[in-house]
């Protein structure tokens, strides 16, 4: 068991492909359940989320994959802290079972339904994307997934943001950039990285123009992704 291998994809990408179930993602954590334990890609997690797996187990649920979440608008963090760990939420997105996609989501739908339990959450699904997308603005969440039996994609909600780059460190492949506000960021591409090292050489100031999904509580870009580098003379 490991990470889902789910394609990043553009508003505009998203809007073009047909035939998709989409569904409202939560940040959180992706969460297995089998042989009457959870697991999280990395390691097992029963001890602690108690109050989901005695549900699933008491219940006879099948083998399941999903997502722990706090609320539509927490963030993977507030998953992960301890204080948090008995109001957590299982959004139960895939059954472990032999049997074609479609099967396997209707018997999901119809096990949730039956449980009626606060903790586990059925998928907030929409008919179409841009459907999909207006909520996600409006509410501020995490962003969509859109899959069908052969593929998945996510669609994420960014902010944006321009940052002083005030280092770069040097490191495997491209190495990082630092931001001023103490943000860590790849340098994505030895072009970013030569460019960087131009305008430092003129003395001037180099601007980050990047994208992220939220800020910690330490004020930090979480997932941030460089977008370009604007110069700016230090004589204006």
């Amino acid at each position: 068991m490991g990470d889902l291998n789910i394609k990043l994809v553009s508003e505009a990408q998203a809007e073009q492909l047909n035939s998709y179930d989409i569904s409202l993602k939560y940040d959180g954590t992706l969460i297995y359940f089998k042989d009457k334990k959870l697991f999280s890609p990395r390691c097992e997690r029963s001890q602690r989320y108690p109050h989901i797996l005695k549900i699933l187990i008491d219940n006879n649920f099948p083998d399941c994959m999903g997502e722990l979440f706090i609320s539509e608008t927490s963030n993977v963090f507030d998953v992960s802290r301890s204080e948090n760990w008995d109001k957590v939420k299982f959004m139960i997105f895939d059954l472990l079972i032999d049997l074609p996609y479609q099967e396997r989501i209707e018997r999901l739908n119809w096990k949730v339904a039956e449980l009626n339990n606060p903790f586990i959450v059925p998928m907030k699904m929409f008919n179409t994307f841009q459907e999909g997308w207006k909520y996600v603005v409006d509410n501020k969440c995490e962003g969509l997934i859109l899959r069908n039996s052969n593929n998945w994609f996510k669609c994420k909600l960014l902010q944006e943001e321009k940052i002083e780059i005030v280092m770069h460190e040097v490191g495997k492949d491209k190495g990082t950039f630092i931001l001023a506000n103490g943000s860590r960021i790849s340098g994505t591409s030895q072009q970013f990285v030569l460019q960087y090292a131009d305008i430092k050489n003129k003395g001037n100031k180099a601007i980050a123009e990047v994208e992220f999904c939220f800020k910690t509580q330490e004020g930090k870009l979480f997932q941030p992704r460089l977008r370009q580098i604007v110069e700016v003379s230090n004589e204006i």
